[in-house]
């Protein structure tokens, strides 16, 4: 019989593992996109990455499998304490979780990450997030008929057997919505649009200043933390962690379609759609230093208005400012400029499955429903401390 250990990661070749794992899994899986391993390597450093803010805001520990010697699963156990402060809970995190099929080395896994979780007064575990909601999360159940788009997960059919049979249940499910980039929908929303600008000549719009980039930052995350704040598993980002973020976004952003809106003269919301840079991300392998002719040739070439497709990432407004067609207006102008630069296609995502006026308004571009992921949550004994 084959033995399980599962050790903690505490030296330089385990992190190495951990971080190589995937490359493993998905050798022959045409779908799977390599993320860059120096940016999963900055997003796990607990001394550098503001998301943990030293310890502050977060901590983690991560969780190597070896059959017979040979990695064969991960898992990182989270203890976001910003989470915790916000929703007044007590619960921790899984994430990165990577594993051939097999339920001996899922449950081992799990186990090391609940007893960590446990012993530190987590009342349950949830996940996945990598690390967090404001990054990559949820685990694909529907929709594996083909790539990722940039920042969505992906992972084989077989992982949500083997968590459930770990013990977990399904606690949300996050939608992701995919709808052609044509004009046939734009003549209404510029009606719309019209409508909603003689109704509320107080509402403006603008496109991002990338040459401000300090202060477009600052208002994306008064909006964002006002227009987010009630929604399930939000999470406020601190200065520090939005401006990490904005830093590494900037060089994806198509100015044009990074919107504002502003009643009168604050800000009411923002729509952000970014361009799916994965098929270069796939090219690259994971590093830049691996292929390094094609990583020449994708920066000389390599443009946002390039590529085929668009994520929108976010699309908010104020709770004081909604009803007033801000929202319509974003969308007929993101629209507009989309097909003026000429991208194909756009995905929605992602969407919580109860949030009816999201899925309402992506309904108004045509957008079909193709992806699921999902939050799973098990409750943990032992682990009814003091909240972190």
């Amino acid at each position: 019989m084959a033995q399980i250990e599962v050790r903690t990661v505490t030296s330089r070749s385990d992190l190495a593992s951990f971080v190589d794992l995937p490359w493993q899994l998905y050798r022959t899986d045409p779908n799977w996109v390599p993320p860059l391993k120096s940016a999963v390597r900055e997003i796990l450093d607990t001394s550098r990455h503001p998301f943990y803010g030293g310890g502050a805001d977060a901590e983690r520990e991560l969780f190597l499998a070896l059959e017979d010697g040979r990695p064969v699963g991960r898992i990182a156990a989270i203890l976001n304490h910003a989470h915790n402060r916000f929703h007044d809970e007590n619960i921790a995190f899984f994430g990165f979780f990577e594993a051939i099929d097999s339920e001996a080395v899922t449950r081992a896994l799990f186990q090391a990450a609940e007893a960590w979780a446990a012993g530190r007064g987590a009342s349950a575990l949830r996940g996945p997030a990598n690390p967090s909601t404001n990054y990559e999360c949820g685990l694909l159940v529907k929709g594996f008929d083909g790539p990722p788009v940039l920042m969505m997960t992906y992972n084989p059919p077989y992982y949500a057997d083997l968590i459930e049979d770990a013990g977990y249940a399904k606690v949300k499910d996050l939608y992701a919505y995919i709808s052609p980039v044509h004009g046939r929908h734009l003549d209404r929303l510029i009606r719309l649009a019209e409508k909603t600008r003689k109704k509320y000549p107080e509402l403006t719009t603008r496109k991002v200043n990338l040459k401000d980039f300090k202060h477009e930052v600052e208002l994306v995350q008064e909006i964002y933390n006002a227009a987010w704040e009630k929604n399930w598993g939000f999470i406020p980002m601190s200065d520090a962690e939005i401006t990490w973020m904005a830093r590494e976004l900037k060089p994806l952003v198509q100015q044009d379609l990074l919107r504002f809106a502003f009643i009168e003269d604050e800000a009411a919301g923002f729509i952000l759609a970014i361009p799916d840079w994965n098929p270069v991300l796939k090219d690259l392998g994971g590093s830049p230093w691996k292929h390094p002719f094609k990583t020449v040739k994708h920066l000389l070439t390599a443009k946002p208005e390039k590529m085929e497709g668009l994520r929108v990432i976010t699309m908010g407004v104020k709770a004081k400012f909604r009803k007033r067609g801000a929202e319509g207006l974003l969308f007929a102008e993101g629209l507009e400029n989309a097909l003026k630069i000429g991208y194909k296609w756009c995905e929605y995502s992602w969407i919580l499955e109860d949030n009816e006026l999201a899925k309402r308004t992506v309904r108004l571009m045509d957008a079909e429903l193709y992806r699921i992921y999902r939050f799973y949550e098990k409750p943990l004994t032992g682990g009814e401390g003091q909240k972190t």
